[in-house]
């Protein structure tokens, strides 16, 4: 299970190290999956993180999982995916984080490619789309990363390779995003926040690009993310939505339009549940917590 060395050493020979920060809950089965697919490509990554939000009872199999596939094994915080998506990549000692879940798997070639892209260039944050069930595993389809639109969904980026796209899950990060940008947003929540991290992200300058020589394959199998979603109802959901919006639109994109979209993504869920305004409200106010302490 062990990889060989020498897959690795042309990686190590270059200044390009690039890390995996796998985050898991309670599945260590898929895990495996995972890291059998990982493990069976040509070249390997610098080091494979693994951080674990499971339950007491799988914690001892799935750092026995991370350890087999020679992982090195971290706990998580316990207080949800981008706490424990940061807790993951902050560990790694790689240049690039490359973010994973623990219901992927991977084509032939997948990580070369990856690689070869941030030889071509190491300051881009580079995305990467993804069959799935909806998609169809085995169609020509990909799912493509998308970015935030102030009405309260995901669009297509115009220009792809300079875009404010995220794929949550895979996705390459030059290391100073999570030393120096802060990564994502720590919130008990899950939902949208990715795509603030892709809105911050360009506001900072950073070029994000779609990686179009690749995919993933994300086998999610319970309806989840990874089952890495907190358990909660849709009110948070809704929160991390508006939450998100609501930083684009006020602190990365400063535009009225969409502030004025923003409006109407709101009223158009009131009319269909009345408590979305509440929720609106208390993400405005921790949007206006979060921009003020930047500015401190």
């Amino acid at each position: 299970m062990v990889p060989d060395e020498s897959q690795s050493s042309d990686l190590r020979e270059r200044d390009i190290r690039m890390s995996v920060a796998l985050v898991t809950r309670n599945r260590p089965e898929s895990l495996e999956r995972t890291l059998r697919s990982l493990r069976a490509q040509r070249v390997q990554p610098f080091e494979v993180l693994v951080s674990d939000d499971s339950d007491p009872k799988y914690v001892e199999k799935v750092q026995r999982v991370a350890e087999t596939y020679d992982c090195r094994y971290v706990k998580g915080p316990k207080k949800g995916l981008y706490p424990n998506r940061n807790r993951a990549a902050r560990a790694c000692r790689g240049t690039h984080i490359r973010t994973m879940d623990d219901d992927h798997e991977f084509p032939e070639g997948h990580m070369e490619t990856c690689v070869e892209a941030l030889q071509s260039d190491p300051k881009a944050v580079w995305v990467i789309g993804e069959k799935n069930y909806g998609t169809g595993l085995n169609s020509d389809a990909i799912a493509r990363p998308g970015e935030i639109h102030p009405k309260g969904h995901t669009v297509l980026p115009e220009d792809d390779q300079n875009s404010k796209a995220i794929a949550d899950g895979s996705a390459i990060f030059p290391e100073k995003v999570f030393s120096e940008e802060g990564g994502y947003r720590e919130k008990p929540w899950a939902g949208y926040l990715y795509l603030e991290l892709g809105s911050r992200l360009k506001s900072r300058g950073y070029r994000i690009r779609e990686l179009k020589e690749t995919y993933i394959f994300h086998l999610d199998q319970e309806g989840q993310s990874g089952g890495l979603l907190p358990e909660g109802d849709s009110k948070e959901y809704t929160k991390s939505k508006y939450y998100t919006i609501i930083m684009d639109s006020i602190a990365y994109e400063r535009s009225i339009v969409s502030f004025a979209n923003n409006a109407i993504c709101v009223l158009r869920d009131a009319a269909k549940n009345p408590s979305s305004i509440c929720m609106a409200l208390l993400a405005f106010r921790e949007a206006l917590d979060d921009i003020s302490k930047r500015r401190e």
